[in-house]
């Protein structure tokens, strides 16, 4: 074994370092011999620095023209979009939520909530309410100019409202109580596609539960059109505000259909035997969750102890623990539609009526999912099991579904993501790892055409992933190894230049709305990596609140809504009566030209015809994959051959 043995007399080597693998003097002092390496002669060693001082130019060359690039995207001038229109608002606008048809504009105030067209700006009608302040609002299209809309005020209270014929109406309070103690807070209100279910995730009194209602929505068409049939309607229902109570009529309330809990932590087994264990666990036609075991409590202690002692050094890094209070953090829930993993046939995958919902908890590794398609019974179905169970290698931190369902990401806790395509493989399309340093935030799909109802030609799914420190990455996922990592923004130093919200624009694929907290709103090209265009507001008015921007988009029309202050002079003040605002409305559709909508590129076309779509794809494919099975065939017979030659002693 070579060792380095330093020139000169022996002597004590200097405190410092940093001279003693200087050019001048090759040699160095060498802590550990099994490090050993022998320097190469002559002309080797010669070419090894010519080829060295190449690689370092080539690299100088590539920053120096990183630099210019990024100097003339800065020098490009980026055009500045006016709005179209301006709704004015008398009242603070905290939330806005735009109407699938393009023709309403559903508005939360800080005293209830309105709906304006959008044709002419006018008010339409509203619910009023003193002292309640509309936090949250989420909408969904029924039919025709029928919607239901979801609410959630600041003291946590979820009201579920019916909008028909140009009137609102009260439906339900989900969770409003008069007894303090029993008070719980809304985290989450969900309505499904189409309006057929609503999932409302509540807290209180130290616990977090997810509850799911069925909403009879057909027969709430036609209640309310017997009941303005025998009376005239009246637009506005005030409530505990103006002592005006305005009748309202009676319609069936929401159906209750389960009340889903998170699992409990698993601990030693309480069963007596292995027998009690066994009927307990039902006829174990899915993965459990693990709580019927017969490991004694002194065992699992036992067991925990011998395996941290093995894996020490492998498990350095602290598990994250949940804050109390923070139980529903992570909490999140997506209704899904038909698809291969939850077994459905052919004829139940083309209805876009949701059959599942699926959770997961904080801290839990496990991704859950039960079945809708249940009978409605009296008494709802409290802390139903599971239908289907996804164990993880790590606690679930964030989740993200495309807008059809198709597609599903799962973030874990480790910063790594799982990305499946559930509708037409029901196989995992890629696990993608981040960059080290980076924690995940927040997930948003990117729609293409595999959302539409043809078969994808290639199953490709396309997540922005935002980052804590305000990063922004495009992961791809293509199947095999066909997935890559972009850095679409880098984390800047000042909080002026960081991103405060994400929106994807779902019928442009590759178009996203970025909020800056330096009030700048930006339309982004993906593809190309570059700005599109910014939206600006009249020189009388601000952007309200941009660290949390309030904002709504109207996929369907290329529309964009922003709230906007009217700016103060210095001095000036705001009287109370001056609480008002305006809502901006942008239009995108002179500005996108090349970009084709998802919409247009769907068709219904006969299930036989999408098989041979996808036949036809596989096909393509196929040179690809033999090369690919090539590839790993070789691979492996090299690993095995290197262990036979290992193993085999040498004479």
């Amino acid at each position: 074994m070579p060792i380095y043995i330093r020139k000169g007399p022996l002597e004590i080597p200097p405190g410092s370092e940093k001279d003693w693998a200087s050019e001048e003097h090759e040699d160095y002092f060498l802590r550990d011999p099994d490090q050993a390496r022998d320097s190469l002669p002559q002309p080797y060693r010669m070419i090894a620095k010519v080829v060295e001082r190449l690689i370092d130019q080539t690299i100088e060359l590539i920053n120096i023209r990183e630099q210019s690039r990024e100097e003339e995207k800065l020098k490009k001038k980026t055009d500045i979009l006016q709005p179209a229109a301006e709704i004015h608002v008398s009242r603070k606008v905290n939330c806005v939520a735009a109407g699938a048809n393009g023709s309403f504009l559903f508005v939360g105030l800080s005293e209830g909530l309105m709906v304006y067209s959008l044709s002419g700006g006018d008010w339409i009608c509203g619910w009023e309410a003193d002292k309640l302040e509309v936090c949250s609002l989420s909408i969904c299209h029924v039919k025709n100019q029928t919607y239901l809309v979801g609410t959630v005020d600041d003291m946590g209270i979820a009201r579920l409202f019916y909008f028909s014929e140009e009137n609102l109406h009260f439906v339900k309070a989900i969770n409003e109580t008069e007894d303090i103690t029993k008070r719980t807070v809304c985290i989450t209100f969900k309505l499904s596609h189409g309006g057929d279910y609503a999932g409302v995730l509540l807290e209180g009194s130290g616990e977090c539960w997810l509850e799911v209602y069925k909403l009879p929505k057909d027969s709430w068409l036609k209640e309310l059109d017997h009941a303005h049939a025998a009376m005239p309607s009246t637009p506005i229902l005030s409530t505990e505000s103006t002592g005006m109570h305005l009748s309202e009529p009676k319609i069936t309330q929401p159906v209750l259909l389960m009340k889903i809990k998170p699992p409990k932590p698993i601990t030693g087994s309480t069963f007596k035997s292995v027998q009690e264990a066994v009927q307990k666990s039902d006829d174990s036609s899915v993965f459990g969750t693990g709580q019927n075991h017969v490991i004694s409590s002194h065992q699992w202690e036992q067991q925990e102890a011998i395996f941290m002692g093995i894996y020490e050094k492998y498990l350095s890094i602290d598990v994250p623990t949940i804050p109390e209070g923070e139980i529903s953090r992570h909490t999140m829930f997506h209704f899904l539609q038909p698809n291969k993993i939850l077994h459905n046939d052919t004829e139940t995958m083309q209805s876009a009526v949701p059959n599942a919902i699926s959770v997961h908890w904080s801290g839990c590794h496990n991704f859950f999912i039960y079945l809708l398609a249940k009978s409605i019974k009296d008494k709802a179905d409290v802390d139903p099991k599971a239908d289907i169970v996804w164990p993880c290698s790590a606690p679930i931190k964030f989740s993200a579904v495309s807008s059809c369902t198709s597609y599903l990401t799962l973030a874990l806790e480790n910063e790594t993501l799982a990305v499946w395509d559930m509708k037409y493989s029901g196989f995992p399309l890629a696990v993608v790892a981040l960059p080290e340093g980076r924690h995940i935030g927040s997930l948003y799909y990117l729609e293409h055409d595999a959302c539409s109802k043809e078969p994808p030609a290639a199953t490709r799914a396309q997540i922005l992933v935002w980052c804590t420190d305000k990063s922004l990455y495009l992961v791809t996922a293509a199947g095999g190894r066909e997935h890559g990592t972009v850095l679409l923004r880098e984390s800047t130093g000042t909080s002026d230049n960081q991103i405060s919200a994400v929106s994807p624009i779902h019928s442009l694929p590759s178009m996203v709305l970025l909020h800056y907290w330096n009030s700048t709103v930006e339309l982004f090209d993906v593809a190309k990596c570059e700005p599109v265009c910014q939206f600006g507001l009249p020189s009388t008015h601000m952007l309200a609140s941009p660290w949390q921007p309030v904002y709504a988009l109207d996929t369907d029309n290329l529309s964009l809504f922003l709230k906007g202050n009217e700016k103060v002079t210095p001095g000036e003040t705001l009287s109370a009566d001056n609480d008002g605002c305006s809502v901006f409305v942008f239009s995108l559709n002179k500005l996108i030209k090349t970009q084709k909508p998802v919409g247009v590129l769907s068709q219904n076309l006969p299930w036989e015809q999408k098989c041979k779509l996808l036949l036809q794809s596989r096909l393509q494919t196929l040179p690809e994959r033999r090369k690919q099975i090539a590839e790993s065939w070789s691979l492996l017979r090299k690993q095995a051959s290197d262990l036979m030659h290992r193993d085999t002693p040498s004479r």
